[in-house]
Order: C-alpha cells, then structure tokens, then sequence
C-alpha cells in the first residue's frame, strides 16, 4: 500500500489544493479547514453555510502557500480570507456571508483528523454505479492504492495503526456520507443516485476517519504499513 494523493482543504466546502508532501499533527494537515463560510441570511445566521446547502461554493478553489490561505474564484480573481471575499461570495449566491477562522489546532471538520479513501474501493463503487467517480467527490485528505489492496478492505481499519515514514496515524470509524458526494466537483451537476448506491450497499459510509497520533510528514509515494 502507498499513498498516491494528498489533499487540504482550507476553506471548509471549497474545492482544495493537491500537496506532494505535508507535515501533519494535532488536527491534521495544517490550513486544512481553517477558514468556514458563515451564512447571514435570516433563517440561518450564524451557522456554517457548506456545499450541502450551496453546491456552487466548489466552484471556488482555496490553497495555502506559506500559512497564507488564497481563494480562486470562478472568474479568475484572487481573494485572501476576509471582507472582499465574504462581499464577492454574497454577491454571487444572493445572501450575506461571513468568513471565519477557526482557532489555532481546531479546524472545522466534521468528525476527525484525516479522512482516508483507497482506489481499489473507488473503482468498485465506479463499477457498481455505472459512471466515473472523481475521488474529490468525497474530499480525501489521504488517497491510497496498490496491488495488496483489497476492495472495501478499509471497512475493517477502526482500531487499527498505520505507519507512514515518521509518522502514526489511527483508524476511527467508517466515514457515513452526506449529500456532497453526489456533486460533481468538475461540473456541480447533483445525481442524488450515488448516495442512494451507499446508503443501500455499504451501510451510508465510504471512506475511514483517522486520528494522528503521532506527528510527522508523509509524502506521495511513501508506503502505508500496518503496525
């Protein structure tokens, strides 16, 4: 086994930034999911406001650069966290919003640290629905693959330890899949179909929750051993 993909995410919803290596710890990959949309409108003020509710926020990427975060936005412009961003996503999804920043070690995810996917496991779900399946569908932070990989074999990873060069990561919990998944991230067309797949052929889960328990770095390409 070995990891082919990384990925973050630093503005929660917003397509992410593709990494060869990273250095992880406490809460994951740093700037991964450190800034959240915050909605204004009246019915929802103050809560996150993620591509659940609004797919056109993939149409945003967000990268990090020198624990600087920037926005590329539809049209080409680049935007830094803040007020002009906030004006220009109010603008274009007709509701007021604010940006947020989560503390120092605390993103915003929705349960743990990492979130793993493995390939095998995508192609057999590509195979049983019929259709190509981008892996961002699922927002991984950790794609792995090789010929030792069996399919959904990560359904039975809670519990378990990995190694990667320096550093230990835990497995959790199966990952129970929400409605993004059913977007496109390419072209933000919705087939509700996928989820329907996963929630009547694998128990609503695709994917596996991890814990770091040791800080370190990892890299495309290192191995991923079973302790």
């Amino acid at each position: 086994m070995r990891i082919t993909g990384l990925f973050r995410f630093p503005v929660k919803s917003m397509a992410g930034q593709s990494l060869e290596r990273v250095e992880i710890g406490r809460g994951g990959m740093p700037q991964d999911r450190r800034f959240v949309i915050i909605d204004g409108q009246a019915t929802r003020a103050g809560k996150p406001l993620t591509a659940r509710l609004v797919g056109d926020l993939l149409a945003y990427r967000a990268w990090s650069d020198n624990g600087r975060v920037y926005v590329d936005a539809p049209d080409g412009t680049r935007y830094e966290p803040g007020a002009a961003l906030a004006d220009a996503l109010g603008a274009s999804l007709h509701r007021p919003i604010s940006i947020a920043e989560m503390p120092a070690g605390e993103p915003m995810h929705d349960a743990h640290d990492l979130l793993v996917i493995c390939v095998p496991s995508l192609r057999a779900l590509e195979a049983e629905w019929s259709k190509p399946l981008n892996p961002l569908r699922f927002r991984p932070n950790i794609i792995l693959d090789g010929d030792d990989l069996a399919t959904y074999t990560e359904d039975g990873w809670a519990g378990k330890r990995f190694a990667a060069d320096d550093t230990r990561i835990a497995g959790v919990k199966r990952n129970e899949r929400c409605v993004l998944p059913t977007i496109d991230p390419q072209t933000l067309q919705h087939d509700p179909s996928l989820l329907r797949l996963i929630v009547e052929r694998h128990q609503k889960c695709f994917g596996l929750y991890c814990h770091v328990e040791q800080a370190g770095n990892i890299a495309v390409g290192d191995e991923w051993k079973m302790l």
